[in-house]
C-alpha cells in the first residue's frame, strides 16, 4: 500500500493532474450555484472520458463532484435558494443571518465546516481500504450479483414514498441495459437497427434523463436562481470571516459529530447530501444547548451542522462505489459509469492492481476541499454573481456543450435522438414525481448484474442462497432499506415542523417535487368540497392521468420484453436470432417482475386513489413560476421547439453550421443580448469545433443530409 500511495502522490502533484484538479474544483464550485448541481457537468465530462489518462481524469471528476456543496452554500445563504437539493437545510439559519447583516459570518463558518467535513470524509475513505480489501477479495460471482441486484432494489425502495414507482423504473433500467449484444454475442431487442446493436449508450441516456430536463425547466421558469439582486447582501458576503471561522472552531464537537453522521449516511444507498444535511440539522437542533429555540432564527450552529455533513458524504459514498461497484446516489452512479468508460472495474481491481488510482481519488478528494475553500473565500463576490445569470443566456451555451458530449458516444446523429427521447422521459418523470435515480443506477449496473448472474447460475444455482456472504448481503440490504425509510420519515417530520415554525418569517425550507401539472394526484381525485378520496367513484378512480398513461406505457414495455424473451429464447424467432437460455434469463425475469409491479400499482391506486410519491430525496422537482398558463405554454414551446430544431438542424446542416447558428440566434432573440455579444458566443463555439474537436481529438463529423449544398469544409469530411 505504501508503494501505491507513493505512486498516487507522485501522479497527483504533476502539473497536468494538478491543473485538472483545479479545473474540476472551479467547475464544481460554479455549478453549485446552478440548478441540478453536479449532474449536468459530470455528464459532460462523461462524454469526453474516452482515452483520457486516469491519473488526469479522476482528479478532474473528483474536483467537480466533491465541491458542488461548497458552491451551493452561496445562493443558499445569500438568496435563500439552493442550487441543488444538497443546500436546503443551510437556508434555514444561513439566509436568516444574511437578512441580519451577517452573511459573511454564515459563509465563512460554512466554508470551514465544509472543509473539515470533506477532510474527515477523505480520511475515512483512506482508512477503509485495508479493511475492505480482504472482504472484497473473498467475494465471488454470487456476492457481486447480489450486491448489484440489491443496490437497484434498495434505491427503488427508498425512493421516499414512491416504492412501486422506484422499482418499476429500476426494472425498466435493467431491460434498457439488456438491449444490444450480450456476453454470449447474441443481439437482443435491437428492432433491426444497427445503432442498437451495441446497446443504448449511457452518455446520451444520462444527459437526456438528468441534464436536459433541468435546462428545459430553466427556460420555462425563465428566471435565474436569484430572482433579484441585493447589493447590500453582496457587500456583506466578504465581511465577518474571522468571526465565522472562530465560531466553527468553537463548535468543533458539533463539526465532528455532524461529519461522522454525513459519512455514515453516505454509506447508505439512495440518500445523498440532502438527507445528510437534514439529519445532521435535526440532530444538532435537538442536542446543542438552546438549539430548539434558536435554530431557524439565525443561529450559526444551524449552518455549521449541515455543511459539515454535506461535504463528508462523498467519503462515505465512494466506499461502496469503488470497492463493491454499488453506487448509492445519482452522482455516484454517473461516476461509476465514468470509471467504466475509463476502462476501470470497481471491486477487487480498485483494491489490487489499481490501488494507486484509488489512492489518487482519496488524495484528490482531500485536496479538492482545500482548494474549493480557498477559491470561495477569495472570490465570493464574483462567484455569487453566477446565481444572477439569466437562463436564456446560460441554456444555449450549456446545451450546445451537452449535445457535443452526447455525440461523443457513437459519433452519430442518432446519439442526439436518444438524448431527446430520454430527455422527454426525464422531463415527464421530473414533472410528475417519478424518481429518476433508479433508472441510471439500473442502466449502469444492468450489464454487471447479468454477467455475474450467468456465472452464478452455472456455478451455484439455487445453492448461492446457502452462502453466508450472500445471506449477509440480503440481510444488510433489508436492514439498510428499513433504516433508510425510517430516517426519511423522521427527517420529513423535522422539515415539516421547521416549515411551520418558519412560515411567519417567510422562509421556505423545503423544495418538493411537483405533482400533476393540474394540481391533481395520480388518481385524478375530485376537487369538490366535501368529497374525500375514500368516497371517489370508480369512474373517477379510472379517470386518465399522465402518470396513469406512463404506467400503461411501462406495462407495454415490460410485455414486449416478456414476449420476445419467451419466443426468442425457445425458437428461431426474431429474424433467426435465437437468444438461447443464457440470453433470455434476465429479460424474462425482470419483465415478469415489471408486469407484476404494474399490476400492483394499478390495484393500489384503485384501492387507495390518493396515494402518490410526495417527494424524491435524491431528485429536484419542477421550479415554481408566477407566470400564467399561457405564458408557461409559450415558454414550453420555445424550450422544446428550440431543442428539437437544433438537433434537426444538425441532421440537415451538420455541427459546423448548426452549433454557432444556434448560439447566435438563441442569445440574440431569446437572451436579448447585443448583436456583438451573440456573435462572440457563436465564434467561441466555432473555435471549439475547429480548434479542439477537429485538430485535437480529430472528430469525424457526420455528413449532413444537405451536405451536397455545402462546401467541403462544412460537410463533415
Amino acid at each position: 500500500m505504501f508503494e501505491a500511495a507513493t505512486t498516487a502522490a507522485t501522479q497527483i502533484f504533476t502539473p497536468p493532474a494538478m491543473l485538472a484538479l483545479l479545473a474540476g474544483v472551479a467547475i464544481g464550485v460554479l455549478s453549485g450555484a446552478l440548478p441540478g448541481g453536479a449532474v449536468p457537468t459530470l455528464v459532460v465530462l462523461l462524454g469526453f472520458a474516452y482515452g483520457m489518462d486516469p491519473f488526469i481524469a479522476l482528479p478532474l471528476a473528483i474536483g467537480m463532484v466533491s465541491t458542488v456543496p461548497t458552491g451551493d452554500t452561496l445562493p443558499a445563504v445569500l438568496l435563500g435558494m439552493p442550487g441543488s437539493t444538497s443546500g436546503q437545510a443551510t437556508i434555514l439559519d444561513g439566509n436568516q443571518m444574511a437578512k441580519q447583516g451577517r452573511a459573511g459570518v454564515a459563509l465563512s463558518a460554512a466554508y470551514l465546516a465544509s472543509l473539515i467535513g470533506g477532510l474527515i470524509g477523505a480520511v475515512f475513505l483512506f482508512a477503509t481500504i485495508p479493511i475492505a480489501r480482504p472482504i472484497v477479495n473473498s467475494f465471488g460471482a454470487a456476492e457481486f450479483f447480489m450486491l448489484g441486484l440489491v443496490a437497484i432494489a434498495v434505491v427503488g425502495v427508498v425512493s421516499s414514498g414512491a416504492l412501486l414507482r422506484g422499482l418499476m423504473i429500476g426494472a425498466m433500467g435493467i431491460l434498457i441495459s439488456s438491449i444490444g449484444f450480450d456476453t454470449a454475442g447474441t443481439y437482443r431487442s435491437t428492432l433491426q437497427l444497427d445503432y442498437l446493436f451495441n446497446g443504448i449508450h449511457i452518455v446520451p441516456l444520462v444527459i437526456g434523463v438528468f441534464a436536459l430536463p433541468e435546462f428545459i425547466d430553466m427556460v420555462i421558469g425563465d428566471m435565474p436562481i436569484a430572482r433579484k439582486a441585493s447589493s447590500d447582501v453582496m457587500k456583506q458576503a466578504s465581511s465577518g470571516r474571522r468571526e465565522g471561522m472562530l465560531a466553527t472552531l468553537h463548535n468543533w464537537p458539533l463539526v465532528l459529530r455532524s461529519a461522522g453522521l454525513g459519512v455514515f449516511v453516505g454509506l447508505l444507498p439512495g440518500i445523498g447530501g440532502s438527507l445528510a444535511q437534514w439529519l445532521s440539522y435535526a440532530s444538532a437542533r435537538q442536542t446543542v444547548r438552546g438549539g430548539t429555540a434558536a435554530f431557524g432564527t439565525g443561529d450559526v450552529r444551524g449552518v455549521i451542522a449541515p455543511e459539515s455533513a454535506n461535504n463528508a458524504v462523498d467519503g462515505g459514498q465512494l466506499v461502496p462505489t469503488l470497492f463493491f461497484g454499488v453506487p448509492g446516489s445519482v452522482g455516484m452512479a454517473i461516476f461509476l459509469g465514468f470509471l467504466i468508460v475509463l476502462g476501470l472495474q470497481p471491486g477487487p481491481e480498485m483494491l489490487g492492481e489499481n490501488l494507486d488510482l484509488t489512492l489518487t481519488i482519496v488524495f484528490s478528494l482531500a485536496l479538492a476541499n482545500v482548494f474549493a475553500t480557498g477559491l470561495v473565500l477569495g472570490f465570493t463576490p464574483f462567484l455569487a454573481r453566477v446565481a444572477f445569470v439569466p437562463p436564456n443566456i446560460l441554456v444555449p451555451l450549456v446545451f450546445a456543450v451537452l449535445s457535443l458530449a452526447a455525440f461523443q458516444a457513437n459519433f452519430q446523429v442518432a446519439d442526439l435522438v436518444v438524448m431527446l427521447v430520454f430527455g422527454g422521459i426525464g422531463f415527464f418523470m421530473k414533472t410528475y414525481g417519478w424518481p429518476r435515480p433508479p433508472i441510471i443506477i439500473a442502466v449502469v449496473l444492468g450489464k454487471i448484474v447479468e454477467k455475474y448472474y450467468g456465472i452464478t447460475v452455472l456455478t451455484y444455482g439455487w445453492g448461492m442462497f446457502s452462502r453466508i456472504p450472500v445471506l449477509a448481503i440480503i440481510l444488510i440490504a433489508i436492514l439498510t432499506a428499513g433504516y433508510t425509510v425510517w430516517i426519511q420519515r423522521s427527517v420529513n417530520r423535522t422539515k415539516a415542523e421547521q416549515d411551520r415554525q418558519m412560515a411567519n418569517v417567510g422562509v421556505n425550507a423545503e423544495q418538493e417535487a411537483s405533482d400533476e401539472s393540474s394540481g391533481t394526484n395520480d388518481s385524478g381525485s375530485n376537487a369538490s368540497g366535501g368529497t374525500t378520496d375514500a368516497k371517489l367513484q370508480i369512474a373517477d378512480r379510472l379517470r386518465p392521468t399522465p402518470s396513469g398513461a406512463f404506467v400503461l406505457a411501462l406495462g407495454v414495455f415490460f410485455a414486449y420484453f416478456f414476449i420476445i424473451s419467451q419466443w426468442c429464447g425457445s425458437v428461431a424467432f426474431c429474424s433467426g436470432n435465437d437468444w438461447g437460455v443464457t440470453s433470455e434469463r434476465i429479460p424474462r425475469l425482470v419483465s415478469t417482475v415489471g408486469l407484476v409491479l404494474v399490476a400492483l400499482y394499478a390495484v393500489s391506486h384503485l384501492v387507495k386513489p390518493g396515494s402518490r410519491a410526495k417527494q424524491q430525496i435524491m431528485d429536484i422537482g419542477r421550479s415554481e413560476t408566477d407566470a400564467g398558463r399561457r405564458v408557461v405554454a409559450l415558454r414550453t414551446v420555445k424550450a422544446v421547439g428550440s431543442t428539437v430544431g437544433f438537433v434537426l438542424a444538425i441532421w440537415l446542416l451538420g455541427f459546423q453550421i448548426s452549433v454557432p447558428a444556434y448560439i447566435f440566434l438563441y442569445l440574440y432573440f431569446f437572451g436579448h443580448v447585443r448583436l456583438w455579444q451573440a456573435a462572440i458566443g457563436a465564434l467561441l463555439f466555432v473555435g471549439l469545433i475547429y480548434g479542439f474537436f477537429e485538430n485535437v481529438i480529430h472528430v469525424s463529423w457526420p455528413i449532413p443530409k444537405l451536405g451536397f449544398l455545402l462546401p467541403d469544409i462544412l460537410q463533415g469530411l
